[in-house]
């Protein structure tokens, strides 16, 4: 887990309010070639003017040209110049400062002011390129006011310049805003699509997503709500360090309930504030997912699950609404304010992402099946191969007591030695059904076959085993298919590698995980054995991505502590 949540946080820099700062590199490399170009142009026109002002002008173009070799040669070895905020409006200070210097010979000038409204759009959205332009408007017009004349045009008609200038400028700064969010989304998207495989199933997919959206919208809580076909829903938590759990009990349901009110179309904003830090202020914006239209149907349903959250700033929206129950995903943060255009970006993220989703869920049911299938088979083969031969065994045993008087000295040990084919019989028989009959659901008897377990081994072996275990723990059949395994093979490493006579097993459950603890006395308090790892139990328990280890800090006791999560 912790190594998934490092790449997801090297590889999707948080997008708040840095966004601008981590575009494409390749545009930006882009951007600052388009800036060269510029220069280029700057510099044929100044050249081509006649009159005093042609010398000093084609000297600034040359400052400008260097300015621009320099940002172009500090983008191509992946260097960030200082105070990037600064870059557009030295670009626009320079450009007038062409202008100024030619005393207004040349439109191409006010016309190159639409590039740092560009480059501001582009790097920094669309507030910095609307301020770029306002500000290269105002002085070009000042310029022209200033020199009186525009050669033999008026200057009233040359202020059309600057105005083309005011106007181009937002219609610029919009299209390049419009750019950048698609360039956000498709770098996000795409970062994602790299890092998920839906053959990890649906517990990896929907974590490894929400961990890197999490960082990415620096969100300090993420939930996503996956509840596909034939399937219970399943929610997932993350926080602000990236920690992500699967949600269970009271909680899981409330937030099941509140989640499941919003509506299957509409994507929402909200946000709550204070004026003057008392006076509550609620902003809710939300647009319909296909028609992009504003919608207020949702605002019930998300000041509820505000609430219920203490939500500052939120994004909540439908994903996979192509299932039976669509899905959820919520974000929320404490110190950003989410706006319309962070949803948008979210939506446009997840519709790509969504598809993956729901192939991770289908796989799981296909795997799931296959290994119904495939446990039916096996436990037919059992039945023929294994069953059978212990009933020949049986029914000789039988025969065989039979034949030995009460005086016999075998006869306690034939009793016995019947006793133990007829119960090894009967756990044949469970074992067979529950195979055949591909039983999933919860198996609230795990103490007990753990006792059945450690007596039978205590009666082959001579090794007393006390099982530690609450009756009523609710637990998988799957997981605790899994867990005999592991204990089998403890109390096979006890009996063949250890001289102790006693072994304890501990099963309980701590937050989100199960704890399996088998103990045994090494019998030496003052110098305990080597460290030692069992392979073969590590192994089991990292397939069920839980952990293994050896503690030898108990004086004169082995303690084999395995660590397995409810959600494996």
């Amino acid at each position: 887990m912790d190594n998934s949540n490092a790449t997801s946080a090297a590889m999707l820099p948080p997008g708040a309010a840095n966004a601008s700062l981590h575009l494409n590199p390749e545009l930006r490399r882009i951007l600052a070639n388009i800036r060269v170009l510029v220069a280029i142009v700057a510099e044929t026109e100044a050249i081509s003017i006649s009159g005093a002002g042609r010398t000093p002008a084609a000297l600034a173009v040359l400052g400008y040209a260097v300015y621009a070799g320099w940002l172009c040669w500090m983008e191509t070895r992946g260097s960030r110049p200082i105070l990037p905020r600064l870059t557009p409006w030295v670009d626009a200070a320079w450009i007038l400062l062409f202008a100024w210097l030619a005393d207004a010979q040349s439109s191409l000038f006010i016309l190159l002011l639409l590039f740092p409204v560009l480059f501001a759009s582009l790097s920094f959205g669309f507030v910095s390129g609307l301020l770029v332009s306002l500000f290269a408007a105002a002085v070009a017009a000042a310029q022209l006011i200033i020199h009186g004349r525009y050669g033999d045009v008026p200057w009233q008609g040359a202020m059309l310049q600057p105005l083309s200038v005011l106007v181009l400028g937002p219609l610029v700064a919009g299209l390049a805003r419009a750019g950048v969010q698609m360039n956000e989304q498709l770098t996000v998207a795409d970062r994602l699509l790299g890092q998920v495989d839906p053959r990890l199933g649906v517990q990896r997919v929907a974590e490894t997503t929400l961990r890197a959206l999490t960082h990415h919208f620096e969100a300090d809580l993420g939930l996503i709500l996956l509840w596909l076909p034939d399937s219970e829903p399943r929610l997932f938590h993350c926080n602000a360090s990236g920690k992500v759990s699967e949600l269970s009990g009271e909680l899981h349901a409330s937030l099941v309930e509140s989640l499941g009110r919003l509506p299957s179309d509409v994507a929402v904003v909200h946000h709550l504030g204070h004026l003057f830090g008392r006076l509550p202020l609620r902003y809710h914006s939300g647009f319909h997912l296909e028609t992009k239209s504003p919608s207020s149907a949702a605002r019930p349903a998300a000041e509820h699950l505000a609430e219920l959250l203490d939500a500052q700033s939120m994004i909540a929206m439908p994903i996979c609404r192509r299932a039976p129950h669509p899905c959820r995903l919520l974000l929320e943060s404490r110190h950003r304010r989410y706006r319309a255009r962070d949803a948008d970006l979210l939506y446009g993220v997840m519709e790509q992402l969504a598809p993956v989703i729901e192939n991770a869920g289908l796989l799981e049911r296909l795997t799931e099946a296959a290994m119904a299938a495939e446990r039916a088979r096996i436990g037919r083969d059992l039945h023929d191969t294994a069953i059978q031969p212990y009933l020949g065994l049986k029914y000789g045993i039988e025969a065989l007591a039979r034949k030995t008087g009460h005086d016999n000295p075998l006869h306690h040990d034939i009793h016995a030695l019947k006793d133990v084919a007829i119960c090894e019989l009967h756990e044949l028989r469970e074992l067979v059904t529950g195979m055949r009959s591909s039983a999933s659901g919860a198996d609230d008897t795990i103490g007990l076959a753990l006792r059945r377990q450690a007596k039978r081994f205590s009666e082959l072996f001579g090794i007393a085993v006390s099982v530690s275990c609450p009756d009523d723990l609710p637990i998988s059949r799957k997981l605790a298919s899994a867990i005999f395994p592991i204990v089998s093979e403890a109390l096979t490493n006890i009996r063949r590698h250890t001289n102790a006579m006693r072994a304890d097993i501990e099963l309980g459950v701590q937050a989100d995980t199960y704890v399996l603890r088998i103990s045994n006395a090494h019998g030496d308090a003052v110098a305990p054995p080597a460290q030692f790892v069992p392979r073969a139990i590590v192994e089991r328990a990292e397939s069920l991505h839980g952990c293994a280890e050896v503690d030898l800090q108990r004086p004169g006791f082995t303690d084999l502590i395995i660590s397995i999560p409810k959600t494996s």
